[in-house]
């Protein structure tokens, strides 16, 4: 009755002390979910027609791009430069598909099933599925459509195995992947070919353009650069620079921020310390590889390279190495010498006459550990080794195994070609005769080998070598970031940053501007991390240090432009550079066309230039030999009259004076044909508006670019 009497005493408290538990747990699952929500509502890798791609979706694009890469490539791993790349080719895909989308649904553009089936098995192959390397005939170099009929019936299986049925799930994967290529190349064909039907070529234009891309001239020229004209004798002012800044402000477009950064760069390499200390460990190697009698056992405890049981030729050792062995009698030893970041120990092991290189041809048959057949495999072999023996061709035995096996021709090797097989197969094979049999047994592989030529034989080598690098130790590193750590923690860093790393002996890039989504500072590996913090950094003047393999980076932001345009200041100069060259140009001009001057030797020598000629030039000459672009001389050469003097003209590099020496029609018998040079010019256009359309859109659609808040 007391407990009860209690608990009621302590009634109101408890309710209260509830409610408040209750009312706590409400609020957390509310700003639990908040979070929740905000974060998703921040969760925008990119922004496409307002279309979100989170960076899941990006994240997982780009697995399956990767995932596919390796498997075109065979590479187990992609390097960082691979990795960079395929992030940005699946942005710009993800990107093109969106846009694309938009704009074919809107038009009613589709492509059907029926369609897909053709691109897959009808009579025109996807042009994607025919540059495929699964694809591709290896020994032809074209497409072979019985490979693609078997990847697709091992894409239709099932299988009891679950690691065999991983694997083909791997490739249904890999052809979905494949198949979505094929239908967005698909679906934007029909919309280009749609864009390019809507700009016509009409006949003047077709016939006018395949004469002068028949018709070439030699053109003698002179010309003034503005390099040669002094800034003081033309004025640019900031009215001006302003107004062709807003005149052109869609030249200065950002898709990204861009970062201004102050940074450098230091190596950390191995100290005195560290390499007395591998100095020390060589010669414990030296003194062991000096008593071993199996020279692979010190070799593999104590060098970064294993020991190649086999003899080498000369051309296979490096310079200190070749002149050991040439001088060196068995069983001598060298080192150990240092040779820039290593230490290296040789020994001798033997040396040979024999041929450097065998050409061999091979019979491969399973191992019957691999079949549970013992018998039937040896017997299988004893009878082929037979056959062959007894004078069967080894080309026709080989080839009745397997009919694509070229007569079992392996081709040249040296002994460090077949290594993997096992010094004792090694020697086996370049010990036999010319046309003798060699019979060898490898871990899940029989071979039956037949010697069929040999080189002369030369002096060779069998070298163990023991190759110690330095690199630097954990305490060298640790000093290293220590010195760093302090120059961070100065006072007043952010202001006296480049004073303060100068001061230490720091080689310092200065205000260097770098895209928010760049792969790399300068080609620094592993360096985007200080792009993306400098690109989310809001403190301006802010300085970190940031830890790369063999390296540290220390960098100051200094500014971050938002994405959008450019500000006036960061690109002013540029423009006014732009426009001191135009008023040279009317500068120039004009004072030659006071001088009355009528003869090319005259420009030139009112120049202070000098004449000389290009040929072969016509009105399709996109780039001119010793020129550059210039438009203007092209259209000299189709349109100037012969051996009269024309200008002076403006040009992209300088004023020039131009003379038509001579123009010549190409000799070939070609006959107009109206409709070829039309779908020609089309096709043309075509690619022009595939590159074209795609940046219209972004500017009309929008594409929000924020990957470098998250990668």
């Amino acid at each position: 009755m007391a407990t009860l009497q209690k608990i009621r005493d302590k009634g109101v408290l408890l309710i209260i002390v509830v409610g408040f538990a209750l009312l706590a747990f409400i609020l957390g699952d509310l700003l639990t979910s908040g979070s929740t929500f905000m974060g998703k509502a921040r969760d925008r890798a990119f922004v496409v027609n307002g279309e979100v791609i989170t960076t899941q979706e990006y994240a997982d694009k780009i697995t399956q791009f990767e995932e596919f890469q390796k498997m075109v490539s065979g590479q187990s791993s992609l390097d960082e430069n691979i990795s960079s790349q395929i992030r940005e080719a699946v942005f710009q895909q993800v990107v093109r598909e969106r846009l694309l989308n938009d704009q074919t649904n809107k038009l009613g553009l589709v492509v059907s099933k029926a369609e897909m089936n053709d691109l897959v098995h009808g009579e025109f192959i996807s042009p994607i599925l025919q540059q495929l390397p699964f694809f591709v005939d290896p020994e032809t170099g074209f497409f072979n459509r019985a490979a693609l009929i078997e990847f697709l019936n091992v894409v239709n299986t099932t299988s009891p195995n679950p690691q065999e049925q991983a694997a083909v799930d791997q490739y249904k994967s890999l052809w979905l992947f494949i198949e979505d290529m094929v239908k967005t190349q698909r679906l934007e064909e029909k919309y280009i070919t749609l864009l390019s039907q809507a700009v016509a070529v009409n006949d003047v234009e077709a016939k006018a353009y395949f004469d002068l891309s028949r018709q070439s001239a030699d053109i003698a020229y002179s010309m003034k650069s503005y390099f040669t004209v002094a800034d003081s004798l033309v004025s640019v002012t900031d009215k001006e620079i302003k107004e062709f800044y807003d005149q052109h402000k869609e030249m200065y477009r950002l898709d990204a921020p861009l970062v201004k950064l102050t940074y450098f760069m230091k190596e950390i390499v191995p100290s005195d310390e560290d390499f007395a200390e591998v100095e020390e460990e060589s010669r414990l190697a030296y003194d062991q590889l000096t008593e071993a009698a199996n020279p692979a056992v010190v070799v593999a405890d104590y060098s970064d390279t294993p020991y190649r049981d086999v003899f080498l030729s000369e051309q296979m050792f490096t310079p200190s190495q070749l002149d050991f062995v040439r001088t060196a009698a068995i069983n001598d030893m060298y080192g150990p010498a240092r040779e820039g970041d290593a230490y290296q120990v040789y020994k001798l092991i033997d040396k040979a006459v024999i041929p450097d290189s065998v050409r061999f041809s091979l019979i491969s048959i399973p191992d019957a550990s691999m079949i549970g057949q013992d018998t039937l495999v040896a017997n299988f072999v004893d009878s082929l080794y037979n056959v062959i023996r007894g004078g069967e061709p080894f080309a026709e035995v080989a080839n009745s195994l397997n009919p694509s096996s070229n007569g079992g021709e392996v081709g040249w090797a040296r002994e460090i070609d077949l290594i993997s097989l096992g010094a004792e197969s090694v020697r086996s094979i370049f010990s036999a005769s010319v046309g003798e049999l060699v019979r060898l047994s490898v871990p899940g592989q029989q071979f039956i080998i037949q010697v069929n030529e040999k080189t002369r034989p030369i002096t060779k080598y069998k070298l163990a070598v023991v190759n110690m690098p330095v690199v630097p130790s954990e305490k060298t590193s640790n000093n290293v970031d220590n010195q760093l750590n302090q120059l961070v923690s100065s006072d007043n860093v952010g202001a006296n940053f480049t004073e303060l790393a100068s001061a230490e002996g720091y080689m310092v890039m200065p205000n260097m501007t770098f895209s928010a989504n760049d792969f790399s500072l300068a080609q620094i590996p592993n360096s985007r991390q200080v792009i993306t913090w400098a690109a989310n950094e809001s403190k301006m003047g802010s300085v970190k240090k940031f830890d790369l393999t063999n390296a540290r980076i220390v960098a100051r932001v200094d500014q971050v432009v938002p994405a959008g345009y450019s500000p006036l200041s960061d690109v002013s100069e540029g423009i006014r550079m732009r426009l001191v060259n135009e008023k040279k140009a009317q500068y120039v001009i004009e004072g030659l066309e006071k001088q009355g001057l009528a003869s090319l030797e005259a420009y030139a020598s009112a120049m202070n230039s000098v004449m000389d000629t290009v040929r072969f030039v016509n009105f399709i000459t996109q780039n001119i030999t010793g020129v550059g672009a210039e438009p203007v001389l092209s259209g000299i050469s189709a349109f100037a009259p012969e051996n009269a003097v024309t200008g002076p003209v403006k040009g992209n590099m300088g004023v020039y004076v131009a003379s038509v020496v001579n123009r010549t029609q190409d000799q070939e018998e070609v006959v107009y044909d109206a409709r070829e040079q039309k779908n020609n010019m089309m096709s043309n256009n075509a690619y022009r508006l595939q590159m074209q359309s795609i940046e219209v859109l972004k500017n009309t659609l929008g594409v929000e670019d924020n990957r470098y808040k998250f990668f």
